[in-house]
């Protein structure tokens, strides 16, 4: 088989629950369903880092958030990083970027830019490094006035109709016209979507509307929900102000933000399917992988919250779908159930490139599993962490957390510095929504105490030195990596 194309579908705010395959009785996601269907899937795919920031540079470098103290918002890539971009370039791929990129800018912290100026703002080259054709922005969120900059040009383009389409079709215009014909390529296309706020075209929303009626998961608490975003209930927003005299005003605007982020789904969906269209079109569909996949989830009424960043599925869970191509070479309709984690993602993408990747562990390469060449990786578990917030009014800015992952538990501690203190334990098995935490139940002392060790070794693996508490009859961690 020659060297592959790759195209790298990212999308920001989706979980992993949140589509037709699986499960999620809200949308119709046909064309995603279908690249599932026929690839590989995984069913436990995780957001080390569940912001949009962090995500983007443990895929940009392989390395994790903590190794370079990466806040939730407001990070400046490093010239000196070797990208994700140039381990492919170096295998002979032409590599090009369209989208957000969210790894330049002070959005969202005292004295940074406002989103429009973001958006208009250009990334030099030393800050992108790789990417051999740009049509990039830093960050934009608003769906109908997106701004973008091609290549060296100083002045931004502005993008027409709505910014999913319109973004897709820039990448459909690499493939069609600017893609090399001598060597393969590697594209990223990065969209916005379906990130608050909730917007999107009126039709998609129409069709959503018309089945009536949401069904909300076991674990959705609207009532009970502690704080709504600002973004959640715009006067000009999907579901308008939320009215404090009036506690119906909160489902009325919850029904409509969801109603709005389900629309976006199908959305992104329909050009997906757009983009098979365009392989097959341009005759790359037998020699293109096609990876789509989001930088972490949306909670979404679970547990009482919105947005991200907290440790629960539907904030880490991610949708990863890899499909190998159209030859029949590479077996489809596998569904991985090994625990992944963003720092897996560069080896296993410069895997797909060719390149035989052994990673430093903790990290796996998932490409032989995924090309049929070898079973999934085993592993102990994958870390989960929130290394800092610079925003005071935001969680998490005067405790931190991390946690690790199984197959089968979920374990977490939040804390200081002097010392984080057990928090949360799950038995994702038999509790898949999360809701009775067995952290202080005696019947799981043996089970919190492995996890608490095991997270111990993996932090030691990583190279973090977040301080433990003692607990269970373990000593405390006051690591000092040499």
């Amino acid at each position: 088989m020659q060297q592959p194309n790759i195209v790298v579908v990212l999308v920001d705010q989706l979980r992993r629950d949140a589509l037709g395959f699986a499960g999620d009785p809200n949308l119709r996601t046909p064309n995603i369903d279908r690249l599932a269907r026929d690839g590989v899937s995984f069913s436990a795919a995780c957001s080390t880092f569940p912001a949009c920031v962090p995500f983007r540079f443990s895929l940009m470098t392989g390395e994790y958030a903590h190794s370079r103290n990466v806040p939730a918002l407001g990070y400046r890539l490093s010239p000196s990083e070797k990208t994700l971009a140039e381990a492919v370039g170096d295998q002979g791929y032409r590599t090009a970027y369209v989208g957000k990129w969210h790894l330049y800018s002070a959005y969202g912290v005292s004295g940074g830019l406002s989103l429009p100026q973001a958006c208009r703002t250009p990334i030099p080259p030393s800050h992108r490094r790789g990417w051999d054709d740009w049509r990039g922005f830093e960050l934009r969120n608003d769906y109908y006035d997106t701004w973008y900059f091609r290549d060296a040009e100083s002045e931004p383009r502005r993008l027409a109709g709505y910014q999913t389409d319109a973004l897709f079709d820039l990448a459909f215009d690499f493939i069609e016209k600017d893609r090399p014909k001598d060597r393969p390529f590697f594209l990223t296309l990065s969209v916005e979507a379906p990130h608050p706020p909730f917007v999107a075209p009126p039709q998609a929303v129409q069709r959503v509307a018309a089945r009536g009626a949401l069904s909300h998961r076991r674990n959705v608490d609207v009532r009970g929900i502690r704080f709504f975003p600002p973004e959640w209930h715009e006067e000009n927003g999907p579901g308008g102000a939320i009215d404090p005299e009036d506690p119906a005003s909160v489902d009325r605007v919850f029904e409509a933000n969801m109603r709005g982020y389900y629309a976006m789904i199908e959305e992104i969906d329909a050009n997906m399917g757009r983009l098979r269209r365009v392989l097959r079109r341009a005759g790359l569909s037998e020699n293109t992988i096609l990876v789509f996949l989001s930088d972490h989830g949306e909670l979404g009424g679970s547990h009482g919250l919105l947005g991200k960043a907290e440790p629960w599925e539907e904030s880490v869970g991610i949708p990863l779908i890899v499909h190998a191509g159209a030859s029949g070479q590479v077996p489809g309709g596998r569904v991985c159930d090994a625990p992944l984690h963003t720092e897996d993602l560069f080896a296993t993408l410069v895997g797909l490139a060719g390149r035989d990747q052994t990673p430093e562990a903790p990290r796996e390469n998932f490409a032989p599993y995924i090309l049929g060449e070898a079973p999934a990786p085993t592993r102990d578990g994958i870390l989960l962490e929130f290394v800092t917030e610079t925003r005071a009014n935001r969680a998490y800015f005067n405790e931190t957390w991390r946690g690790i992952r199984t197959k089968t538990h979920k374990y977490t501690v939040l804390g200081t510095r002097a010392g984080a203190r057990p928090w949360q334990l799950f038995d994702l098995a038999a509790d898949p929504f999360e809701q009775r935490n067995l952290v202080h139940e005696p019947g799981a002392a043996d089970s919190a105490a492995d996890l608490h060790r095991r997270l111990s070794v993996l932090l030691d693996a990583t190279a973090d030195d977040y301080a433990l508490a003692p607990a269970f009859g373990l000593d405390g961690r006051r690591a000092v990596i040499a």
